[in-house]
């Protein structure tokens, strides 16, 4: 409010201030989610280098070491002084020597390879005879975590077993090689504790890793936890901890992959993961998301910035030439009281328009019903009623496409399942666009497969938008030829994964398979495959400066609702073709249905005496029900808020009550809740025969339907009802049984259709052009496009008033065009006249 109570200067300045924040916050957010990704892809790709890299190396070491451990024992001289260490039949002079020079032996062997960090000569009974720690001499050696050499075939690489030294408490890798004699039979053995520290300096190595890159390897090291092998610095307690991360779990179940994830520390990261199967361990490449992602915050950071400087200037320029308006004060004044109004109508629309639209809607749609029960009425005086009933029911489909696309907007559109007469929408629509395509030089072609069913169960609405749009595109984009909608029907079978019993059984689906097609000017290949974001416009549509870029994109969603997608093939210049699926069920029993139409006359006899209760604030609608629920026989009462309401139920203690939500005083929310809970706390009533509360509502927002349930009621109906939706709504809920009336039940139905084939056989000879007009002076044709563009329809009637009697066919004309609401033919063909 207080923005709306500003004068005009500074409205100006804070929309523009308030737009130019949304674009730069647009800007800001669009440029660092494409910088991120490219960081992204950028950072995987310098993770999966390193991390090859480091496979690569530490594989070959090991081989190194492996290479390195074998040619210790593969000379004779070696071997020979090994077979004598070994035996138990040389004299103790000849084992002294071969002691001494094989102790010397592996001394300068570990001086000149030093990963081979302790090297020893064990007997066959594991007991350590030579060593270069000569501590360990004379001790047995537990070889149950040893790498045999012995082991690796020839082709396959080298896998050394880590596991925890009970000396140091480190991870470690012994390899062996088996001892034996001519005849092969082992005398002993060779082994040698690696140094790893290499592999150490191989894990640490960060160059090209940024600040925050790291790279360790895991292993499980006999344990039931994963543990680190090598890592730049082990603190203490992730020694101890057990180390888990999406990277390090998948690694250590054998996949190597890249991601987002957070590490062992709960830091996320981006990070590249292998399974090295050849050593049996894990290796883990990372680094943190905030280091990857810091240039793209501050690439943001940089284009906000200039954004918002430029943002500023442009609003001093603005707000300056806002000053020079040159507008009277009175003149401001009434300005900024109608834009006041305008703006605060606007912020409420949403809120009350179905409330507001639908509440008068539902007395003259119900009264209009009510007076067919007539039985005197003329057949012209029930064509008149038909007629009120066909414009009452095209203002409510108004209302709801107007209603479904501020839920397209909201992301609250959901799918409405209906019986829907196919072949009377695929009419009415061909009606809709014949002027259009007949003004323009068209041809309109409608090719509908010969057994398209008249009733199927969609969401009508949806499916009549999406038409709209393709076959109102198509006419739009075509200057020359034909456009053509082709409707056929067709099944898709599909595996039953319902019933189980009867798996090797296929269900069918049923679907309405749709293709709009055109002669217009088509779409580039470079095009097409963006026509379906939202905003997203072709050049021909930009250079039509004509609609916002959502048609399509809703379309699209409307469809996909409906179980299918669109799709679209289109030769620049040639024209363009678009088609889509949606999956539709039939009317389970077509023939109650019609008999669901017949006009209850009154409620069957020997049946108890219903009380009903109807609540409305709004006196038209209040006596409406309660005349029809009367005249049929039952026992009415009306309330006109909800503290009526709880006085009425205390004294009366109707059966049923028709509850009315939003109302002055105490609305039906609060009233249906008090109710309840008296039923509850007094058991007047048998807890199982409660008193029944319906809602009645305006409202076509159904995330509202909650509320009205959470409140306590049974259910609700959507003002305008039907009356039939009325009984049938009491025999669920109260088994009430009715007599029907015994005469043509439909009639007034046929009257109506009757009265909707005049009007669309009116529309193929009404063709209003220029040419009408012009004989018309053009004060009274500017008058006439300004009454059209504000859809006031009873200043066109007084313009039209004005028209002589020499030209009364315009006369009728216009009035047809005024009673089908087709301000758009008016304002196109004045618009044309007056340029």
């Amino acid at each position: 409010m207080r923005f709306l109570k500003q004068d005009l200067t500074r409205k100006i300045a804070s929309s523009f201030l308030l737009l130019s924040l949304v674009s730069v916050a647009v800007v800001g957010v669009v440029t660092f989610l494409r910088a991120r990704d490219a960081l992204k892809e950028a950072a995987f790709e310098r993770l999966g280098v390193a991390a090859t890299l480091k496979e690569e190396e530490i594989e070959r070491w090991f081989e190194e070491q492996q290479r390195d451990f074998l040619l210790t024992i593969q000379f004779p001289d070696v071997k020979a002084k090994l077979k004598t260490v070994l035996s138990n039949e040389v004299s103790e002079a000849k084992y002294k020597a071969a002691y001494q020079v094989l102790s010397r032996y592996l001394l300068e062997i570990q001086k000149v390879k030093p990963n081979l960090q302790e090297i020893s000569i064990l007997d066959r009974s594991n007991k350590i005879i030579i060593s270069t720690d000569k501590n360990r001499e004379n001790r047995y050696e537990s070889l149950a975590n040893i790498s045999n050499v012995d082991e690796v075939r020839q082709g396959n690489k080298f896998a050394p077993i880590f596991y925890v030294s009970p000396d140091t408490g480190e991870p470690a890798v012994t390899l062996a090689r088996t001892i034996r004699n001519g005849a092969k039979i082992r005398q002993g053995i060779a082994i040698a504790n690696l140094n790893l520290g290499r592999i150490d300096e191989i894990v640490r190595e960060s160059t090209g890793l940024g600040t925050t890159g790291e790279t360790y390897l895991v292993g499980s090291l006999g344990r039931s936890k994963n543990t680190f092998i090598a890592k730049a610095e082990i603190k203490k307690h992730e020694s101890s901890q057990k180390l888990s991360s999406k990277g390090i779990d998948e690694a250590m179940s054998g996949v190597s992959d890249f991601g987002e994830y957070r590490n062992y520390d709960k830091v996320p990261v981006l990070g590249v993961y292998r399974w090295l199967n050849e050593q049996d361990l894990a290796l883990i490449v990372e680094i943190t998301q905030e280091e990857a992602f810091a240039p793209a915050k501050e690439l943001a950071n940089v284009i906000v910035l200039i954004s918002l400087i430029s943002a500023g200037v442009l609003l001093v320029g603005v707000y300056w030439l806002s000053q020079q308006l040159t507008i009277s004060r009175r003149q401001l004044e009434i300005k900024a009281q109608e834009a006041e109004s305008a703006n605060y109508a606007k912020s409420e629309f949403l809120a009350n328009m179905s409330h507001e639209l639908r509440t008068p809607l539902n007395a003259i749609l119900g009264f209009a019903q009510f007076m067919e029960r007539d039985k005197t009425l003329s057949s012209e005086q029930r064509e008149s009623l038909a007629t009120i009933n066909h414009s009452g029911e095209h203002l409510l489909s108004l209302i709801n496409d107007v209603l479904d696309m501020s839920k397209i907007e909201a992301g609250r559109v959901i799918l409405n399942l209906e019986s829907c007469n196919l072949h009377l929408l695929l009419h009415t629509l061909q009606e809709m666009f014949k002027l259009r395509t007949n003004s323009k030089g068209l041809n309109l072609k409608f090719n509908l497969d010969a057994n398209l069913p008249q009733y199927i169960i969609t969401d009508e609405n949806k499916l009549r938008q999406v038409l709209i749009n393709l076959l109102g595109n198509a006419i739009k984009f075509t200057e020359t030829g034909e456009v053509s909608l082709k409707v056929r029907t067709h099944k898709t079978e599909f595996p039953n994964k319902i019933n189980i019993k009867n798996n090797n059984q296929n269900s069918t689906s049923n679907f309405l398979h749709f293709q709009v097609k055109d002669t217009g000017k088509g779409i580039s290949s470079e095009e097409i495959h963006q026509i379906f974001d939202p905003f997203v416009q072709t050049n021909s549509g930009v250079k039509s400066r004509n609609g916002t870029g959502l048609g399509l994109a809703i379309s699209r969603q409307f469809v996909k609702l409906m179980g299918g997608d669109i799709h679209v093939e289109s030769i620049l210049e040639e024209g363009s073709t678009f088609s889509f699926d949606i999956n539709y069920t039939l009317p389970e029993k077509p023939v109650e249905e019609s008999l669901s139409r017949r006009r209850v006359s009154r409620i069957a006899p020997s049946q108890p005496n219903y009380r009903i209760l109807v609540v409305d604030d709004r006196k038209p609608n209040r006596d409406l029900l309660a005349k029809l629920l009367k005249v049929v026989g039952f026992q009415t009462r009306t309330a006109t808020n909800g503290l009526e309401a709880i006085e009425t139920w205390q004294e009366w203690h109707p059966h049923l009550i028709w509850m009315d939500m939003r109302m002055t005083i105490m609305d039906g929310y609060e009233a249906t809740r008090r109710i309840k809970a008296m039923c509850r706390e007094t058991n007047i009533v048998n807890p199982t025969e409660n008193t029944i509360i319906i809602a009645l509502t305006a409202s076509a927002f159904e995330e509202q339907n909650p509320d009205i349930f959470a409140a306590g009621c049974d259910d609700f109906v959507f003002k305008p009802f039907q009356e039939q939706i009325i009984f049938d709504k009491i025999h669920k809920y109260l088994g009430v049984e009715y007599v029907y009336e015994e005469e043509d039940t439909n009639s007034s139905d046929l009257d109506r259709d009757k009265t909707i084939n005049s009007i669309n056989s009116i529309n193929y000879n009404i063709q209003l052009t220029p040419q009408d007009l012009i004989v018309m002076p053009p004060k009274w044709i500017a008058d006439l496009n300004k009454a059209a563009v504000q859809v006031d329809a009873d200043l066109i009637l007084q313009i039209i008033e004005y028209i002589p009697k020499s030209h009364q066919t315009l006369a009728k004309k216009l009035q047809k065009l005024v009673s089908d609401y087709d301000f758009d033919t008016i304002i196109e063909v004045s618009k044309s006249c007056r340029s």
